[in-house]
Parts: structure tokens; C-alpha cells; sequence
């Protein structure tokens, strides 16, 4: 049991070394380089030579999460973290065997093994977090933007529909020449068309352009980096927390080998005055 505890410790201690964490981000990157290079015409007997090579990293990943798994106290540990359950997915999915008729599905589920590298990198981990927990305020942003949207294209229909290029021929088509407007896509094309008949449409223009790309994206914008900011304090906290928690139990070794040490003297005291 004893024997198991300290492999365990040896095994979580190799999990969280920075050399095998950069390991594990290279064989990452290789692998994808790998199915880069599927996309060329190659020599059959270079694909060859690639589709042993990609084996091997898929036995490599394997290896890799079984070890992850093996360093935790308890297996059901590892699939608290949604990460682990995610990098788990991702190297199940690449092990199921398929028919070489579906080479193309093959490639295609391998090339998501490229995305483990948002759990070996913690920058990229709280920037996903981030984008996650600020869904919900980016949602109503988004349907207040959405709002905005369809009454400018309902106005543009009803003001511009007589358009000789038919951008304002019905709400659909309205509403992608709005977005069209929005990212400034040859925007001017488009007002220079409406001022021909309408001169003052400018103003129609910039006041959409105003509340959208000016405002709700800003918005946007700001409630990631608000998000972002949050989430970098949380995990410096626990990184804090973490290294409480490494030191007292480094304090309670220390405290009990003491105790040991001092028992051992007291006997080796008791037996030389005997």
C-alpha cells in the first residue's frame, strides 16, 4: 500500500514537471504538423512512414493520460476537472479504429488533438474560462445588438428598397448589409449608393455604425477583459492557496520526522547508558 502511495506521489510529481509538460506540447504540435504534411502529395511509401509515425503518438497520448489518471489518488479525481475529461475525450476519440475508406474523418478527428494545448497552457485555459463565464452578459449584448439590427434593416427596407443593387430588397438581405456595414466591408459603397437618391441617408449610416460597431462591440469587448481580470486573480489565489497547502503539509513531514528523530535519540541515549 505504502509502495503505491509513494508511486503515486512519483507519478504526480513527473505530471507536474515543466519538462514533460513541454514534452507533451511538442509531440502536440509535432502531430498536427504530421497531418499538415497528409494534405500534400507525398511518396506512398513517405505516407506510410507518417501513418506509423502517427500511430506512435497516439500510443505516446495514451501512455501520457493513463499516466495523468494513475498519479491521482482516486481515478474518479481525474474526471472532476473538466479539462482532464476534455483531453480525455480527445484521446479516446483518436484511438477508434476507422476504415481506411474514411482516411479524410481520421485526420479530422486527430487534428482536434492539437487543441490539448489550451490545458497545457494556463494563459489559455483562463482566457477560455473567461470567454465561458462571460457567455451570458455577451448574450444579452448580442440580442440587444440583434434588436438594433432588425429595425435598422426593417427601416432600410422601407426607405431604400427601390436600390438599383437590391442590398435592401427584403429583411434578410437587409440585415447582411447592415453586418456588411458594420465590419466596414466597402461600407461607403453602400451609403454613396443611397445618397445618389437620398442625401441625408449618411446620417442613417452613422448612427447605426455608432451603436454597433462603436458601442455594443466596445461593450463586448469590456466584458471579456472585466471577465479576463477576474479570472487572473482567481487563479493567482489558488496558486497561492496551492502553495499553503505544499508548505504545510511540507511543515507536517517535517513536524513528524522530528518526533521520529527524537524517539530514535532517546532510545540510542537509553541503550548506550545500559
Amino acid at each position: 500500500m505504502k509502495s503505491a502511495e509513494e508511486l503515486k506521489e512519483k507519478l504526480f510529481l513527473i505530471t507536474k514537471d515543466k519538462r514533460f509538460e513541454f514534452s507533451m506540447m511538442s509531440v502536440i504540435i509535432f502531430s498536427a504538423l504530421v497531418i499538415g504534411v497528409h494534405t500534400f502529395n507525398i511518396d506512398p511509401m513517405l505516407e506510410q512512414i507518417l501513418l506509423y509515425v502517427d500511430y506512435l503518438i497516439t500510443v505516446i497520448f495514451v501512455i501520457e493520460i493513463s499516466v495523468r489518471i494513475a498519479a491521482e489518488k482516486k481515478v474518479s479525481d481525474f474526471f472532476k476537472d473538466g479539462w482532464n475529461v476534455f483531453d480525455f475525450i480527445i484521446v479516446a476519440v483518436s484511438i477508434i479504429p476507422i476504415d481506411e475508406n474514411y482516411a479524410n474523418v481520421a485526420r479530422l478527428i486527430r487534428i482536434f488533438r492539437m487543441l490539448r494545448l489550451i490545458t497545457l497552457l494556463p494563459e489559455l485555459k483562463v482566457i477560455i474560462g473567461a470567454l465561458f463565464k462571460s457567455a451570458k452578459s455577451i448574450g444579452y449584448v448580442m440580442i440587444l445588438m440583434f434588436i438594433i439590427f432588425y429595425v435598422f434593416a426593417v427601416v432600410g427596407t422601407i426607405l431604400f428598397e427601390n436600390m438599383e443593387s437590391g442590398l435592401w430588397r427584403d429583411v434578410g438581405i437587409a440585415l447582411l448589409t447592415l453586418f456588411r456595414v458594420m465590419t466596414f466591408e466597402d461600407w461607403t459603397d453602400v451609403m454613396y449608393e443611397t445618397m445618389e437618391v437620398y442625401p441625408w441617408s449618411w446620417a442613417y449610416y452613422l448612427l447605426f455604425i455608432f451603436l454597433t460597431t462603436f458601442t455594443f462591440l466596445n461593450m463586448i469587448i469590456g466584458i471579456i477583459l472585466d471577465t479576463l481580470n477576474e479570472e487572473h486573480k482567481k487563479v493567482e489565489k489558488e496558486s497561492v492557496d496551492e502553495e499553503k497547502l505544499i508548505m504545510r503539509e511540507i511543515l507536517e513531514k517535517n513536524t513528524i520526522l522530528e518526533i521520529k528523530l527524537d524517539r530514535l535519540e532517546k532510545l540510542l541515549s537509553e541503550k548506550f547508558r545500559i
